[in-house]
């Protein structure tokens, strides 16, 4: 029996040639989106700003973040449009629910220039008329619009500062009304939100029950890997989310964020691997259903080999270049030593078994192949793909896990950004930023942390340790805490979340830790000497460090010259005293 929701699942992603509704219009006419589609809290937002007065919107971000499906959902939720209609290239609706008619534009960037400026200034006069207006644009199109609406800005308002004006709006992405020149706008850069959040809703939608109805009455049901795919991950549901969140998560917070279509793309094929019915292989069904696994799918693998096809997809990139599968997990002695598959959960766990046994028994423990060959070698990756995904893990477990195949931090990170930290938990994390930044600025904090002190010296350009420095301040530690500050977006995700940031006594403002800067501390912290900065962060810390230098500086009438000593014990602060041509030392 044919499941045409298969191949709707198949033509999201561009691992083959064969992606129509890679696109949002495809996507939105076909009668699944509307059991798929994940309503976006952004979308009321916007409807709550319509219903308060007449708004000029502007939406902008990348292809694939959700624009034109933002539009739909709005237009729906006002009862404008059905949920299966396309939207045109521009029109103007009457809804009860707003004053004024409602104008939209779908896409400026597929107009030419001339018409970006028609339709931008049509926006314009009908939101100064009484009604709102919603337009959608990429960046570019949208300021050469602006900057092409001729004698509609003031002779002292520059190009320029149009432009500076949209860029500024685009990167605080505040959500609140602001100018570009005598505009009153809403522009929301959805690339500069975090869609994480919405992945585990996303799945849930994916594997709606209903819609895999059909392949239930099936002949081919049990040894069809697409629907032991679905079934596999229903009944591991809860912690399939966890860990496909914690990776996406990891992208974003690393500055690789995944548009919206990217992440579809990649839970799409991980499900279906491109299969369809007519291309199901009932011979060999365990091999078959191991081959392609959810596990390995996810990974960009066909069984123990990576796919070409699976490479076009931009997640399945990221994840094989973290190299995962080939790190030490925490039931990896179970698995490769005891040959104890009870680690997995139940039902992959006979398809890993079957595998490992049927492999592994062309070698022998003594002979040289099973060192040489690379086929043991792919098989274990695998077997750990399925254990990420499919392990059975205790808190401590899954912590480690985490930090074996992501960072050591990023299981701190988690926790700091869930919940409140407990005393011990924030006073450990305290220690370890203090100890980083005690090796940042002075080049050895080796039994510096008994003086209790963040020393200020002056260094060299250069990334070599010095016996002796002058010292220009100090910090004492007691005025150092961090802070764990809540944020809530006005059009994100549900759930809010904490943001870690480091305070200084006698500093007003406080320094965001991100988890790349949190990385960063604790490579220092732990003695690492190749520790780089990624250059994004670089200018944070370059502004951390001198707001730090200013505010603690010693006094310039200080009379004493005080340095710092590097000794087998750790650095010295050592004072000096200039009398009567003659140096005198504390």
């Amino acid at each position: 029996m044919h499941n045409l929701y298969i191949q709707y699942l198949n033509s999201m992603n561009n691992a083959n040639s064969s992606n129509d509704n890679a696109i949002a219009e495809s996507q939105i006419s076909s009668p699944f989106y509307d059991q798929i589609r994940v309503e976006r809290e952004l979308g009321d937002y916007l409807i709550e700003l319509m219903k308060k007065e007449p708004t000029l919107i502007i939406l902008t971000g990348h292809a694939g973040d959700g624009k034109t499906s933002l539009l739909h959902q709005v237009l729906r939720k006002l009862d404008l449009i059905k949920p299966q209609d396309v939207l045109k290239v521009k029109d103007t609706c009457q809804s009860s629910q707003i004053n004024g008619p409602l104008l939209y534009i779908k896409d400026m960037s597929e107009l030419t220039l001339d018409e970006q400026v028609e339709f931008l200034k049509d926006g314009i006069d009908n939101r100064n008329n009484g009604g709102s207006s919603i337009i959608i644009s990429n960046t570019g199109p949208i300021i050469d619009a602006f900057k092409n609406l001729e004698g509609q800005f003031p002779t002292n308002t520059t190009l320029d500062k149009i432009e500076m004006d949209i860029l500024k709006m685009m990167d605080e992405n505040a959500g609140h009304p602001d100018y570009i020149g005598d505009y009153k706008v809403v522009l929301i850069n959805l690339a500069r939100i975090d869609n994480t959040d919405l992945v585990p809703k996303m799945m849930e939608n994916l594997l709606q029950p209903t819609l895999w109805s059909d392949c239930e009455s099936c002949l081919n049901a049990d040894r069809c890997s697409i629907y032991n795919n679905y079934k596999t991950i229903k009944s591991n549901e809860t912690s399939i989310k966890v860990f496909v969140e914690n990776f996406y998560r990891w992208l974003y917070e690393t500055d690789k964020r995944l548009t919206i279509r990217q992440i579809l793309a990649h839970l799409t094929y991980s499900i279906t691997g491109n299969l369809d019915c007519d291309k199901l292989n009932p011979e060999n069904s365990d091999q078959n259903l191991f081959d392609y696994h959810f596990a390995n799918l996810f990974f960009g693998y066909i069984g123990t080999h990576s796919s070409a096809d699976a490479l076009k997809i931009r997640a399945i990139q990221e994840i094989q270049l973290l190299k995962m599968d080939e790190k030490e997990l925490p039931h990896n002695y179970d698995l490769f030593v005891k040959n104890n598959f009870g680690k997995l959960s139940e039902n992959v766990r006979h398809l890993a078994e079957y595998v490992w046994k049927k492999e592994m028994s062309l070698y022998s423990w003594g002979s040289y192949s099973l060192n040489d060959d690379d086929a043991p070698y792919l098989l274990r990756k695998s077997i750990r793909r399925m254990e990420m995904l499919f392990g059975m893990f205790t808190e401590e477990e899954y912590k480690n896990l985490l930090s074996s195949i992501f960072s050591p931090t990023y299981s701190i990170f988690l926790s700091i950004r869930n919940e409140k930290l407990g005393s011990r938990e924030k006073r450990n994390v305290e220690q370890m930023l203090v100890r980083a930044l005690n090796t940042l600025l002075v080049g050895n904090a080796e039994g510096i942390n008994k003086d209790k002190y963040l020393y200020l010296p002056l260094t060299q350009s250069w990334d070599g340790n010095q016996n002796v420095q002058l010292l220009l301040g100090k910090v004492d530690e007691r005025e150092i805490s961090i802070v764990q500050s809540y944020t809530q977006s006005l059009f994100g995700s549900e759930k809010g979340h904490y943001r870690l940031e480091i305070s200084f006594g006698k500093i007003k403002d406080r320094f965001p830790i991100s988890l790349l800067l949190l990385d960063y501390f604790d490579k220092l912290s732990r003695g690492s000497v190749s520790t780089k900065l990624n250059p994004s962060l670089s200018h944070g810390v370059d502004k951390m460090k001198a707001q730090l230098y200013k505010t603690y500086r010693f006094e310039e009438d200080e009379q004493n010259i005080k340095v710092l000593v590097q000794t087998l014990q750790g650095p010295k602060m050592i004072e000096l005293e200039i009398h009567d041509n003659k140096l005198y030392i504390d």
